[in-house]
Protein backbone atom coordinates (compact mmCIF):
# COMPACT_ATOMS: atom_id res chain seq x y z
CA UNK A 1 0.00 0.00 0.00
CA UNK A 2 3.04 2.57 0.90
CA UNK A 3 3.92 1.78 -2.69
CA UNK A 4 0.96 2.92 -4.46
CA UNK A 5 0.84 5.97 -1.95
CA UNK A 6 4.18 6.90 -3.41
CA UNK A 7 3.50 6.31 -6.60
CA UNK A 8 0.17 8.32 -6.72
CA UNK A 9 2.35 11.07 -4.61
CA UNK A 10 4.89 11.12 -7.61
CA UNK A 11 2.28 11.61 -10.07
CA UNK A 12 0.19 14.63 -8.39
CA UNK A 13 3.91 16.26 -8.18
CA UNK A 14 4.49 15.72 -11.74
CA UNK A 15 0.77 16.79 -12.84
CA UNK A 16 1.97 19.67 -10.71
CA UNK A 17 4.59 20.92 -11.97
CA UNK A 18 3.71 20.39 -16.06
CA UNK A 19 -0.05 22.32 -15.32
CA UNK A 20 -0.46 24.31 -17.98
CA UNK A 21 -0.95 27.98 -16.50
CA UNK A 22 -1.27 31.21 -18.02
CA UNK A 23 2.80 32.11 -17.12
CA UNK A 24 3.04 28.90 -19.51
CA UNK A 25 5.17 29.60 -22.58
CA UNK A 26 3.84 29.76 -25.98
CA UNK A 27 5.12 26.06 -26.95
CA UNK A 28 3.71 24.34 -23.81
CA UNK A 29 0.39 26.24 -24.46
CA UNK A 30 0.92 24.56 -27.94
CA UNK A 31 2.13 21.18 -27.16
CA UNK A 32 -1.39 21.06 -24.53
CA UNK A 33 -3.70 21.53 -27.38
CA UNK A 34 -2.06 18.39 -29.64
CA UNK A 35 -2.21 16.42 -26.73
CA UNK A 36 -6.02 17.03 -26.78
CA UNK A 37 -8.29 14.32 -28.25
CA UNK A 38 -11.52 15.98 -28.61
CA UNK A 39 -11.63 18.14 -31.96
CA UNK A 40 -13.47 18.19 -34.24
CA UNK A 41 -12.25 18.52 -38.02
CA UNK A 42 -11.89 21.91 -38.42
CA UNK A 43 -10.57 22.05 -35.03
CA UNK A 44 -7.28 19.65 -35.92
CA UNK A 45 -6.96 21.95 -38.99
CA UNK A 46 -7.19 25.53 -36.47
CA UNK A 47 -4.45 23.60 -34.66
CA UNK A 48 -2.53 22.33 -37.41
CA UNK A 49 -2.51 26.41 -38.46
CA UNK A 50 -1.77 27.46 -35.02
CA UNK A 51 1.75 25.24 -35.75
CA UNK A 52 2.39 26.81 -38.77
CA UNK A 53 2.32 30.10 -37.24
CA UNK A 54 4.09 29.07 -34.21
CA UNK A 55 7.38 27.49 -36.50
CA UNK A 56 7.20 31.07 -38.79
CA UNK A 57 7.04 33.02 -35.89
CA UNK A 58 10.08 35.02 -33.63
CA UNK A 59 9.76 32.06 -30.73
CA UNK A 60 13.12 30.85 -29.90
CA UNK A 61 14.57 28.15 -32.11
CA UNK A 62 14.78 25.36 -28.65
CA UNK A 63 11.02 26.21 -28.29
CA UNK A 64 10.18 25.61 -32.30
CA UNK A 65 12.27 22.29 -31.42
CA UNK A 66 10.21 21.06 -28.59
CA UNK A 67 7.02 21.66 -30.41
CA UNK A 68 8.45 20.17 -33.47
CA UNK A 69 8.40 16.79 -31.44
CA UNK A 70 4.80 16.83 -30.53
CA UNK A 71 3.75 17.37 -34.27
CA UNK A 72 3.64 14.52 -36.43
CA UNK A 73 0.88 12.90 -34.73
CA UNK A 74 -0.70 16.10 -35.22
CA UNK A 75 0.41 16.50 -38.94
CA UNK A 76 -1.36 12.35 -39.66
CA UNK A 77 -4.37 13.26 -38.17
CA UNK A 78 -4.81 16.12 -40.54
CA UNK A 79 -3.59 14.18 -43.59
CA UNK A 80 -5.67 11.32 -43.07
CA UNK A 81 -9.23 13.29 -42.82
CA UNK A 82 -7.88 15.50 -45.58
CA UNK A 83 -7.58 12.24 -47.48
CA UNK A 84 -10.60 10.96 -46.32
CA UNK A 85 -9.07 8.01 -44.38
CA UNK A 86 -10.51 9.14 -40.85
CA UNK A 87 -14.25 10.90 -40.62
CA UNK A 88 -14.60 12.67 -37.47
Amino acid sequence: MADIKGLIKKIEEYNKKYMITENSSEADKLIAKMHEKKYTKEEYFEVEEEVKAFMQSDASEADKQKVMGYTESLSMLCAAIREGRLDI
